[in-house]
């Protein structure tokens, strides 16, 4: 990890990524918190579902308008509108409590989110340049992966101490660091190429990209690479985030664990991921990288199956670790091929369809975790799920091999 804050990377860029990392944990910090506000009401699996996804819900619908967003506007206004609606919102969160209230604002915190995120991917991927996008990537999710296992344990242990309110507004406060940081940005958006015409055609176009993102779409299906790789990943998103829903009833009801050792499940995943994300910035082909995924989304697989069995809160734990050390490797694995596939003008469209995309597969996962926690019960849903999860795992070697992204042949 040598590329950490490294003096050569342009200021904006050293002054983000940590900035970043406190954000970072702000929000641990909240979902620990807002999971625990839902988990207390007694509603049960589909009120946790619902909670989760509001999270995806914006991402989903505004992908298409986020992406041209991203490539075309001024960073900082983006960055500066966006991350204050988030400050709004975390202040709101501290202030009503109810279940419609704080579905509502967290609705209004991803909105923010939705816009603000793939800015941040294009502005600094493009920064740093190509050559050193491993770098970054692996340095951010280090940095993330240090940051959310102690803001998970913190926000745990603060709800047990003082009530969730504190959380949300330390939340707010982190968000408000992203924001300095984003409007002080020197650096600017460089717009597709492809993006012209008359001022007509470009009005109807943006409306269009906001209900189907068209251009997004078409820059990730013209790397044929990236393309199988999304679409043999995508069902594994559905396996693995299926679970988010059931957890909190997993550690809570089965295994009987505490508030703060809920927290503590969390923070360390979070061990985990701090690993991980090392062992990504090692790798220095597509094609190293390609394989570290498939054995990831494999072994994420198991772990699941490990958790359901899991006869305690320690051996729950201990997979736990598992789990994070490979979901931070192939996550910064996955990002580090995309960015570095796709031309720098159109990253933030590219990354805007793929989290949509991504976050589509969250809601779908998050609808049938709520029926397999109600109808299968906690332990059984891990282990269907990690099952199924082996499965697209063969599948995801079978399809990148077929193309031959794992052979280091170019198709």
């Amino acid at each position: 990890m040598k590329d950490t804050l490294h003096t050569s990377w342009p200021w904006d860029v050293r002054l983000a990524v940590p900035a970043g990392a406190v954000s970072v944990a702000g929000d641990a910090m909240a979902m620990v918190a807002l999971t625990l506000r839902i988990h207390s009401t007694g509603d049960g699996p589909y009120a946790v579902a619902v909670l989760l996804a509001c999270f995806s819900l914006p991402v989903v619908l505004t992908m298409g308008v986020a992406g041209s967003l991203s490539d075309r506007a001024d960073p900082r206004l983006v960055l500066g509108v966006g991350g204050a609606v988030q400050v709004l919102a975390a202040a709101g969160l501290a202030t009503w409590h109810s279940v419609p209230a704080t579905l509502a604002l967290v609705l209004l915190l991803q909105t923010g989110f939705a816009f603000t995120n793939p800015v941040w991917s294009s502005v600094l991927t493009r920064a740093v340049g190509d050559e050193r996008v491993g770098g970054l990537v692996s340095t951010q999710h280090a940095l993330a992966a240090i940051a959310a296992p102690v803001g998970a344990a913190l926000g745990g242990v603060l709800v047990q101490l003082h009530g969730d309110p504190v959380v949300f507004v330390l939340d707010a406060l982190t968000y408000l660091v992203l924001v300095a940081v984003g409007v002080s940005l020197r650096m600017r958006s460089e717009p597709s190429p492809g993006i012209g015409g008359g001022a007509r055609a470009g009005r109807v176009a943006r409306v269009l990209g906001g209900v189907f993102p068209r251009a997004g779409l078409d820059v990730i299906r013209g790397e044929l690479v990236v393309w199988v790789l999304v679409r043999a990943l995508l069902p594994f998103v559905v396996t693995l985030e299926g679970m988010n829903t059931v957890e909190v009833f997993l550690l809570r009801d089965v295994l009987g664990a505490s508030e703060a050792q809920f927290g503590l499940a969390q923070a360390v995943t979070g061990a985990g991921a701090v690993v991980g994300a090392g062992l990504a910035g090692l790798m220095a082909t597509d094609t190293a990288r390609l394989r570290a995924v498939v054995a990831c989304v494999a072994a994420m697989s198991s772990a699941q199956v490990g958790q359901g069995l899991a006869p305690g809160l320690g051996v729950f734990l201990g997979f736990a670790v598992v789990l994070g050390l490979t979901n931070a490797t192939s996550n910064a694995a996955i990002i580090a091929v995309l960015v570095r596939r796709v031309p720098a003008c159109d990253r933030g469209k590219a990354m805007a369809v793929v989290n949509g995309l991504a976050r589509s597969c969250t809601m779908l996962a998050l609808a049938l975790g709520g029926v397999a926690a109600t109808l299968l019960g906690p332990r059984p849903s891990f282990v269907v799920a990690g099952t199924l999860g082996i499965a697209v795992a063969g599948w995801a070697w079978w399809s990148l091999q077929r193309v031959g992204a794992l052979s280091g042949a170019r198709p």
